[in-house]
């Protein structure tokens, strides 16, 4: 038997010795959570109830917030490279790099700024889009939406901490459209007035509304969001409405956070031309950007001076900024300049002025030295892109806080075992349905009317991945003034409305209409007189004339394979497709419509605009760089693609048009060489399948559709559709469009515009869904006498539809499209 070794055996014969677990004292393990900073905090609060309640509760944030010493940090608001959510991201004014903290999915677009300087932690987000306003904590990844307000072409916005009363309050100012008075509303974080706002305690005087107003004004047209200092938001009156004002001598207007009354400041030792409201050492500070306003336009100076009295107005000059003896032409070329503030790095004095411009670019100036260095070269280090070139700042500096946000009871009712459950509930039901849905009571309108419920109803109607169609009959619309456009259509389901549609022709459609492929939702029903926006899952519509179309195309339609007479596909001179802005979150249409068509000289003319349908707007001056055929466009990912027509302008040979609906910029595209030259017997045009660009080419002889795809820079191969079988189908008398392939069996749904149906692949025929032929033969209706069928009347026709909840507000946006 081995022998063990001494020095295990000692191991082995030593006495075991426990230790007692002692507990350390709340005072001191609250004064070590303290040093701690928020990242650390949010982890701790898993380790015990009581640290989760000592971390959570209102004393130890307080604290917290007293104690913590570290400098500000950058808080950058991005969009997403898709431009569908927002992106928030914080830099050190030390290092160049910017951390991801998290993305608000529900909150869209390129139009996302921060309306103020953050406020002990917390800062507000304006969504223009939606409108919205959130209140986030960047530090805790916390936020909350805000209760809806109407939103007015001219309002301003500011986030502050009342001391007094210990609680964070949102003031609202803002015009209402035919009232020459302003109007102030107050929102308490938490508050006892819960998810409502409510008015001011004091009122603006009636002797100083004017002034107000022209603050306001130049809030609104510079972005200048309002400026919290000594208890107060600031609000500057721009040079140009100065000498407008119910007092010359008033420079800033001021809402006092506790008392909830106005005041004003008298005026500052030079114009406010090119000034700026900052806040610097607790202090309000006006910074004057003499770069492009010089007599001489030489200076490149930046000015700050501070305000010393409040009650006297009496302003002195804290720093001047030459920018001349300095490298850095991001701080010389940018339109504008803004100072978010001022970092101090031994936590007592400030010591560095940070400016973020206009290009997104941020620097930082050592007073001491007089340096300047570059924090952030460029918003590509975050990897986002904007696209809006407006003036607003998505820059600011914010400081870690445990605040918390106050849920509003809108969130709190969504969070809860409840709203979950009916939530799950409503997303399994059809669009209609969750509609009907908003009587059963209030918590449930909140609910279905809610942005994030939309997305997230349409992401899981996405899912189920069927086709889904309807059918398009007359509705009992009529124009009313004052009320607009009601039931221009009615939609129903194909199956159900089939016996209807043979029954009843007093739903058969009295015009010719054309229905585009779903988008975002909505579909666009085009006649010669009228464009409509639809969700026929809903019934919100909005409607659009076009005085400029046609029912009849003004030139000969040749009788031959390059144009099959009545084009369901297309009404008289127009070419109108739908598709989806992603910056500006809105449904944008574009009209090209001919007025001269020569096909012997190859001259044309046409005219194209703009349709932006959330405002309503017609944007004109637009033109594609050569003539497009008469099939609509194929919308992919917000750019509009047409097939060209070789037959007008100087190209001979087929090429693909596209529109960026960002960029308002028209582009051609070059065909594949193999399928880009004319042929009598072919007819070429586009299509969206598997949300990509798709071109059809459409071989009469042959009578069969082959399908290429543009995937990865590459047209390859996809489909062959032969319909040598199904006379109905012939490519001799029709236009056949493949509309959709369903992705489990690779059955393509075909339109011809009067028929639907089903192709096999495999079988390589086609299940008919639908077709106005077996209506217009039915002896109910022809047969039997009872109704004479007249070429004015239109059957019900068919449309691809998707379940969808989303509409535009009633009361329309202007200041996201500035």
């Amino acid at each position: 038997m081995p022998m063990r070794s001494n020095k295990r055996m000692k191991t082995e014969e030593a006495p075991s010795i426990i230790v007692p677990a002692v507990a350390l004292p709340d005072e001191i393990v609250t004064e070590v959570l303290l040093c701690l900073p928020v990242k650390s905090l949010l982890r701790f609060r898993a380790v015990c109830r009581s640290w989760a309640t000592t971390i959570s509760s209102d004393e130890f944030c307080a604290l917290h917030m007293a104690r913590r010493a570290a400098p500000p940090k950058l808080l950058l608001v991005a969009p997403t490279a898709a431009y569908d959510a927002t992106t928030l991201y914080s830099c050190s004014p030390h290092g160049p790099s910017a951390d991801l903290l998290f993305t608000l999915d529900d909150v869209k677009g390129d139009f996302v700024d921060g309306v103020a300087a953050p406020c002990r932690g917390l800062t507000l987000l304006y969504d223009a889009v939606a409108p919205a306003y959130y209140v986030v904590n960047p530090s805790t990844r916390a936020f909350t939406r805000l209760p809806p307000c109407p939103d007015e072409l001219y309002s301003s916005v500011g986030l502050a901490f009342d001391a007094r009363a210990k609680e964070y309050k949102v003031m609202r100012l803002f015009t209402k459209q035919n009232d020459p008075d302003m109007t102030c509303e107050v929102y308490t974080l938490g508050g006892e007035h819960g998810d409502h706002w409510r008015p001011a305690a004091g009122r603006i005087p009636s002797n100083f509304t004017q002034t107000a107003v022209f603050a306001l004004q130049t809030a609104t047209y510079d972005n200048l969001p309002p400026v919290l200092a000594n208890g107060s938001l600031h609000w500057l009156v721009g040079h140009k409405f100065s000498s407008f004002t119910d007092d010359p001598t008033v420079a800033i207007v001021k809402f006092s956070v506790a008392d909830e009354t106005f005041g004003w400041i008298q005026s500052l030792p030079f114009n406010t031309s090119g000034v700026h409201l900052a806040e610097i050492d607790g202090c309000l500070c006006a910074v004057r950007d003499l770069r492009h306003g010089s007599p001489d336009h030489s200076s490149s100076l930046l000015e700050i001076w501070k305000l010393q009295d409040d009650n006297a107005g009496v302003w002195f000059l804290d720093a001047r900024i030459d920018f001349s003896h300095h490298t850095h032409r991001d701080l010389l070329e940018p339109r504008f300049l803004r100072v978010l503030g001022a970092i101090a790095d031994d936590g007592r004095s400030a010591r560095k002025i940070i400016i973020a411009t206009s290009n997104h670019t941020v620097h930082a100036y050592d007073v001491k030295s007089r340096n300047i260095e570059a924090i952030i070269p460029s918003i590509a280090h975050t990897g986002a892109n904007y696209r809006n070139k407006r003036n607003a700042m998505r820059m600011c500096l914010f400081e870690e806080s445990l605040a918390p946000v106050h849920k509003t009871h809108q969130d709190t009712f969504f969070s809860s075992p409840m709203g979950k459950a009916t939530k799950e509930i409503l997303l399994r039901l059809p669009a209609r349905s969750v509609v009907q849905s908003n009587l059963v009571c209030s918590q449930w309108r909140r609910l279905v009317e809610d942005k994030s419920f939309a997305n997230f109803f349409a992401a899981h109607k996405r899912m189920e991945n069927t086709i889904k169609i309807m059918l398009v009959s007359k509705g009992t619309g009529r124009f009313r003034r004052g009320t607009g456009p009601r039931l221009f259509f009615r939609f129903g389901p194909l199956q159900n409305s089939l016996t209807e549609a043979v029954n009843n022709r007093d739903t058969w459609l009295d015009t010719k209409v054309v229905c585009s492929k779903p988008c975002h939702g909505m579909n666009l029903l085009s006649t010669a007189e009228m464009d409509y926006l639809y969700n026929p899952c809903t019934g919100y519509s909005k409607t659009r004339s076009n005085p400029g179309t046609l029912a009849r195309a003004p030139w000969e339609t040749p009788r031959d394979v390059w144009r099959v007479p009545d084009n369901a596909f297309v009404v008289g001179n127009k070419n109108i497709g739908l598709g989806f802005n992603r910056i500006k979150q809105e449904h944008v249409a574009v009209v090209i419509l001919y007025d001269r068509k020569d096909f012997e000289s190859r001259d044309y003319h046409l005219t194209c605009s703009v349709w932006h349908c959330r405002t309503g707007s017609l944007q004109e001056g637009f033109g594609p760089l050569l003539p497009v055929n008469d099939m609509p466009p194929a919308y992919v990912a917000g750019v509009f693609y047409w097939m060209s027509d070789p037959r007008l302008g100087p190209c001979n040979e087929h090429a693909i048009v596209s529109f960026d609906i960002a960029e308002e910029a028209f582009d051609v595209i070059p065909c594949p060489s193999h399928i880009a030259k004319t042929q009598s017997t072919r007819r070429l045009f586009v299509v969206e399948l598997w949300e990509k660009l798709c071109i059809v080419v459409a071989d009469v002889d042959a009578e069969e559709l082959v399908v290429w795809k543009l995937e990865h820079g590459e047209w390859d191969r996809a489909y062959t559709v032969s319909l040598r079988a199904t006379s109905d189908y012939s490519l001799d008398s029709n236009i056949v469009v493949p509309l959709a392939v369903d992705s489990k069996d690779g059955k393509i749904l075909l339109s011809t515009g009067k028929r639907i149906g089903i192709y096999d692949p495999e079988s390589e025929s086609i299940e008919e869904l639908y077709a106005t032929d077996e209506i217009l033969r039915s002896g109910k209706l022809a047969g039997a006498g009872l109704y004479p069928v007249q070429s004015s009347v239109v059957p019900p026709i068919p449309m691809l539809y998707e379940e969808s909840l989303v509409r535009y507000p009633r009361v329309i946006s202007h200041r996201f499209a500035r």
